[in-house]
């Protein structure tokens, strides 16, 4: 070990391939083991002394993680010409750097702090968790690639996200990825320490278990049924004019499919996010003849994404649109992503923003609650609005039936991008108990269960409509009920054990 610290080339290059190897850990490869690689590297940085060397190699090893986990951003580049080509390395290269520094500074504070009331690794399971809840929420928020995804690869372990949710869900992903080198450290009371650490995490691990295994039978809505659409049109041929009749037309034939089956029965057709390659109010016209030629009868509604002009503003939207082609709701997309739908500073930064960008989308402002016939309150998200845990848990009721997710993965080809996000996706629907329903252009278009259960799917890359009965909500989940006051409280438990490490017992030693 004192050779890997004496050579800081080799210990740099170390740490950057753990970081990269771990995210193998994460879906679509789901190598679970490799989680205690993780936690080999958050070990190796932990017990650096030097506050700047603690810095760097934490930076280090999160720009790994990073790095290899967000590098099919770059796809975006590549499968259309909205974005300049030569910029791609910037996307690459740059986040994964802002995001490494999170982790460096977790670390540096883990030291820091540590040196003060005792430095143990639960310092820096602690440091390191706060570092991801504020990655999440500073800012516009980035929650992409949280360990805790991990959890999400297992029909049981996703189970975990109904009762403490994805933060809290980081903190037993750390805990777990240390467990075989906090089984050999050496302190007094090692095995007291231990059984208070672990019992809670047991428990969870237990409950997770034993809630998959003996689910409830969910209940189906057999008067309402789900149908979804996706058309697996190109990125570079989505916005060309000369197409978009084609691509109306293959939405229209796709939701035609089967039809007859379904005839007289409450049935809601979803569209991907922007499937109307038109602007409201501008082509109301054309979307109206698009719902004919979709033969909707009186007892179906479409749901799809288009864009929306209103006082001058330009808006990523979901509508919901009658059989005569009336738009009975439209929903505003609240969440926009920075640098894809708007520049952050623009009038700051004039120039460059107009090289990037002409124009950006508004943010959607004082949405009314989105009700269709026959099932009630829905949960409008528009892609990226699904990452945020926070967001989607406030803004759901108790009397919301379904969350809509509508979405366009085309810009990340056929990279592990899709995965992560219909993973995330999976999170939300257990986190509230919830079904969701998510259609993708291309990506992965599902019903989800409030298990997390695929009830009908549609693979990447894949065009296709498949259509199932609603199910029920299940009454309720603990992290619905109480939020992410379980990750503080969470947080407050594992500081006590460190006190007991450091302060009652007097018997802190330094780990071997």
């Amino acid at each position: 070990m004192e050779k890997l610290y004496n050579n800081n080339f080799f210990l740099c290059s170390t740490l950057f391939f753990i970081g990269g190897l771990a995210t193998l850990s994460i879906t679509p490869f789901s190598i679970s083991p490799l989680i205690f690689i993780l936690g080999l590297g958050v070990y190796i940085v932990h017990k650096i002394k030097s506050l700047k060397k603690i810095f760097f190699t934490g930076w280090i090893l999160g720009f790994g993680w990073f790095l290899f986990g967000l590098y099919w951003i770059g796809s975006a580049f590549l499968v259309s010409n909205t974005y300049h080509v030569f910029l791609m390395p910037l996307a690459i290269i740059v986040l994964p750097c802002l995001m490494a520094l999170f982790w460096a500074l977790a670390f540096w504070f883990s030291r820091y702090i540590g040196n003060r009331i005792g430095h143990s690794i639960f310092i820096t399971i602690i440091t390191l968790s706060i570092a991801e809840y504020i990655r999440a929420n500073i800012f516009t928020g980035f929650p992409w690639l949280m360990p805790s995804i991990i959890l999400s690869s297992n029909e049981y372990t996703i189970q975990i996200f109904s009762f403490v949710g994805s933060f809290t869900g980081n903190l037993i992903v750390l805990i777990v990825s240390l467990a075989p080198i906090i089984v050999y450290c050496n302190w007094d009371n090692k095995y007291l320490i231990f059984l208070i650490l672990f019992l809670p995490i047991i428990i969870i691990f237990y409950s997770a278990f034993s809630r998959y295994h003996h689910r409830e039978k969910l209940i189906i809505n057999d008067k309402q049924l789900i149908t979804i659409v996706q058309p697996n049109i190109k990125q570079k041929d989505k916005w060309n004019a000369e197409k978009r009749d084609n691509h109306l037309k293959k939405l229209t034939q796709l939701s035609k499919f089967n039809s007859k089956k379904y005839k007289n029965k409450f049935r809601i057709i979803i569209w991907p996010e922007t499937a109307f390659e038109g602007l409201i109010p501008r082509d109301l016209s054309l979307l109206t003849n698009t719902i004919k030629e979709a033969g909707l009868d009186n007892k179906t509604s479409l749901v799809t994404g288009l864009l929306n002009i209103k006082d001058q503003n330009l808006f990523n939207s979901m509508a919901s649109i009658n059989s005569l082609g009336n738009i009975e709701y439209i929903y505003n997309k609240v969440h926009l992503v920075p640098f894809g739908e708007y520049i952050p500073f623009r009038l700051l930064f004039k120039k460059i923003a107009q090289f990037i960008s002409k124009a950006d989308f508004s943010s959607g402002k004082n949405n009314e609650v989105m009700t269709l016939p026959n099932l009630g309150h829905v949960l409008p998200l528009i892609c990226y609005e699904v990452l945020f845990s926070r967001e989607v848990r406030k803004r759901v009721s108790n009397k919301t039936r379904l969350i809509i997710n509508i979405t366009n993965d085309a810009w990340f080809g056929s990279t592990i991008g899709p995965y992560q996000h219909f993973a995330l996706a999976k999170i939300r629907a257990v986190e509230l108990g919830m079904p969701l329903v998510r259609v993708a252009n291309t990506g992965i278009s599902a019903l989800i269960s409030p298990y997390g259960n695929e009830i009908i799917k549609i693979k990447l890359n894949k065009e296709d409509t498949k259509t199932s009965h609603l199910v029920e909500n299940l009454k309720s989940t603990l992290y619905k009920t109480f939020g992410d006051w379980i990750f503080f409280i969470s947080i407050f438990y594992i500081l006590f054990i460190n006190l007991l490490i450091n302060k009652k017992f007097n018997c802190y030693r330094k780990f071997i």
